[in-house]
């Protein structure tokens, strides 16, 4: 009988606990807007160019929906990650002949995406570190290509424009936008469930490309991304 009384408390006191941890778990939303800048990175552009990153601007509008399991003032959020994505995918290409003669180019491509992912986190109290990844698919994008010739000294620019729908946008080979990114937020709550969320990103996208067939490998452009976002989350509070 003295076993059945000690393990009947037990039982009782781990509930207890589990009851009191999970207290805070419940139904979490994040209404994200991001605004930042993007460095275009080179992938696979041609050896014989010198290239540099040029800076563009990205932002949007994202809801993040899932579920936080409360774990007493630790918590972790299973979201996923929806909404419009609008990017810049910049690079400056240059090939010296000598000092008279020369090319440069300057490429940039700015899209207008759905995107999707997932995007765990780790919640401590108010503040929460996530780790997510997704695809953007882009809807549509403007290409500009502005290219300086410098021929004896002399040079002549031109300047190429051109629009793309989704359907000119499947001819990529790679007509998605893969991304992975890194996630800081910090909530004020206003209520028990409803608060302010400040936060910052850092991002990568792989950019649209085309295979080389020589190699197989990808060429285009990717994208570092910097910026911070304002939200609003529905959460309990830890």
């Amino acid at each position: 009988m003295k076993t059945i009384k000690k393990l009947s408390l037990i039982i009782i006191f781990v509930l207890a606990i589990n009851i009191n941890a999970f207290a805070a778990s419940g139904f979490e939303a994040i209404i994200n807007v991001p605004l930042g800048m993007s460095v275009g990175i080179s992938d696979g552009l041609t050896e014989n160019y010198s290239t540099k990153s040029a800076v563009g601007f990205n932002s949007g509008v994202t809801a993040q929906i899932g579920y936080l399991i409360g774990l007493g003032k630790i918590g972790i959020s299973i979201l996923g990650e929806f909404g419009y994505s609008y990017d810049s995918y910049r690079i400056y290409e240059s090939l010296r002949l000598n000092d008279k003669n020369k090319i440069e180019i300057y490429t940039s491509t700015y899209t207008h995406s759905f995107q999707a992912g997932i995007l765990p986190k780790v919640n401590i109290g108010a503040f929460a570190i996530g780790f997510g990844a997704g695809v953007k698919i882009p809807l549509s994008a403007n290409v500009e290509l502005k290219t300086i010739t410098t021929v004896l000294g002399v040079p002549n620019t031109g300047t190429v424009n051109s629009k793309l729908n989704r359907d000119d946008i499947k001819n990529y080979d790679r007509n998605v936008i893969p991304y992975i990114k890194l996630t800081f937020d910090y909530s004020i709550f206003l209520t028990s469930k409803a608060a302010i969320n400040l936060g910052a990103y850092l991002g990568y996208d792989f950019g649209l490309a085309n295979k080389n067939p020589i190699n197989n490998e990808y060429i285009g452009v990717d994208s570092f991304d910097i910026g911070f976002q304002l939200g609003l989350r529905f959460a309990p509070k830890l």
